[in-house]
């Protein structure tokens, strides 16, 4: 897929990964799981954080060298912030560090770090040095941690192994969610025990996940088209209209399937995991859309992003239009040098800033009376919030003007009705299994069946995932691994 990420190298790194639905994985999990009922609370701390080191290290000794090394600058930040009096200057020390590395990995991984790498290294060694797996995902959960404790909102750690292991902790350390030191380390700091409910509950979310990425957005996969946003010039208006939402639905589900996954893996380990998605195609506005996409992505950057940036312009007391305008425009686009430093990445984190500023606009010069019907507004989000996957899918900002300028031009094909069909279905799956999950603020909706249903669930989804596994179409990793 073009939009999976915007760099050649990137791209070399990506195809190295090791994909969690793999028999490899399968048989880690069970090692680990195994192991870990048998220990005491301090051991099972110290065998997850064996784990996941060992997890991570088979991409690559030097990504462990690079995560060690910053786990150890953090948490000694840490410690400097909350036991000296000058807790800002450490603070500032360590976020202008965390976050230059960050700024660096993006420059180095977007469309000018081929070149880059020429120039460092004429054999590309050092630049594998330079791209630590799921380091943009981890990064962020190092800056919350010393915001967090400059704000006097938690005390550091009092173990390196348990902060260690909240940077480093396996389930979460591809792709999310990105973790609060506040959620996540007391659940550590306790005695765990699995009970049946969190088995049930980490087995069904499993297959849940499952099922979302294998039937769904690999289903989707296997349909679409792989050069829509490549060769767009190729397809009529009518085929880019019809695989664009396409697109939309096998992206969510590729990544919400992820989600399920590890958070059912965390579950049979007795450590929730945030929630990261909350079925964003029924929000009926652009903050609602947020509030259900990334969730996790989304929180931080509203919290150390948009309302820091919020408080200082109203601080400076600056107009009221440039209050209201520029803390969203500049979130979302931080937000899509986050995804990457291509133009059209960035474009799509600006386009997502106008939709926010455009609707917070409107809502303050209404008069409060009128309202659009519910499913109006939902359709009416659906159709933007797609037309915002265009530069996100391409890449690229040349490859993202073609695709629009072909999509204007009216013109139709013949689809085949097997196709329409297909993707009909698994588009109302989609929409299937979202329904479900709402009626249940952790998603765990199988858990209020019968047995005799749960039952009867189970055995018609493992021979769905087996028949999809066996005949249909060929996995592949998911979209947000390895970022």
């Amino acid at each position: 897929m073009a939009g999976r990420k915007d760099g050649c190298i990137s791209s070399l790194i990506y195809n190295q990964i090791m994909d969690i639905i793999s028999f490899e994985f399968f048989v880690f999990c069970a090692v680990v799981i195994i192991i870990y009922a048998w220990l005491s609370r301090p051991a099972q701390n110290f065998w997850l954080l064996l784990a996941s080191y060992g997890f991570y290290l088979t991409f690559g000794f030097q990504y462990v060298l690079f995560l060690l090394s910053l786990t150890w600058f953090n948490f000694w930040i840490g410690a400097k912030i909350a036991n000296t009096g000058s807790a800002k200057k450490w603070l500032r020390v360590g976020v202008v560090t965390d976050v230059g590395l960050l700024i660096a990995l993006k420059v180095i991984t977007g469309p000018y770090g081929g070149r880059l790498a020429e120039l460092l290294s004429g054999q590309g060694q050092l630049i594998s040095i330079l791209l630590p797996i799921g380091f943009s995902f981890y990064v962020l959960q190092s800056i919350s941690y010393l915001v967090g404790i400059e704000r006097r909102q938690f005390k550091p750690a009092d173990h390196w192994v348990e902060f260690a292991l909240y940077m480093a902790y396996f389930p979460k350390m591809l792709a999310g969610p990105i973790e609060r030191v506040n959620y996540f380390l007391p659940q550590i700091e306790k005695k765990r025990k699995v009970d049946s409910a969190q088995f049930g509950g980490g087995v069904g979310l499993i297959l849940l996940g499952l099922l979302r990425k294998m039937v769904i957005a690999d289903g989707l996969s296997s349909i679409r088209p792989g050069d829509i946003f490549n060769m767009a010039a190729n397809y009529s208006s009518l085929e880019l209209g019809l695989w664009l939402p396409v697109f939309a639905f096998e992206l969510y589900n590729d990544f919400a399937g992820y989600s399920n996954i590890v958070r059912g893996i965390s579950k049979l380990l007795g450590i929730e995991l945030s929630i990261n998605f909350a079925q964003p195609f029924f929000a009926n506005s652009f903050g609602d859309f947020w509030n259900r996409w990334h969730i996790t992505l989304s929180s931080w950057l509203r919290d150390y992003i948009f309302f820091p940036l919020r408080r200082w312009f109203l601080q400076k007391k600056s107009p009221p239009l440039i209050t209201l305008v520029f803390p969203p425009l500049i979130t979302m686009f931080i937000s899509g040098f986050w995804h990457g430093t291509s133009l059209a990445m960035l474009a799509w984190g600006a386009l997502h800033g106008f939709y926010m500023v455009t609707e917070q606009v409107l809502r303050q010069n209404g008069d409060g009376k009128f309202r659009w019907p519910d499913l109006f507004s939902k359709l009416l989000i659906f159709i933007l919030i797609t037309l915002a996957w265009i530069p996100f899918g391409a890449g690229d900002l040349s490859r993202t003007l073609v695709f629009v300028r072909q999509a204007t031009f009216l013109t139709s094909a013949q689809v085949e009705i097997g196709i329409l069909v297909n993707s009909s279905f698994a588009v109302s799956f989609s929409f299937l299994l979202d329904w479900l999950e709402s009626k249940n603020s952790t998603g765990l909706f199988f858990l209020e069946w019968s047995p005799g249903i749960q039952a009867l669930v189970v055995t018609i989804t493992l021979f769905i995932l087996i028949l999809f596994a066996g005949t249909g179409p060929n996995l592949s990793n998911f979209i947000y691994q390895g970022f």
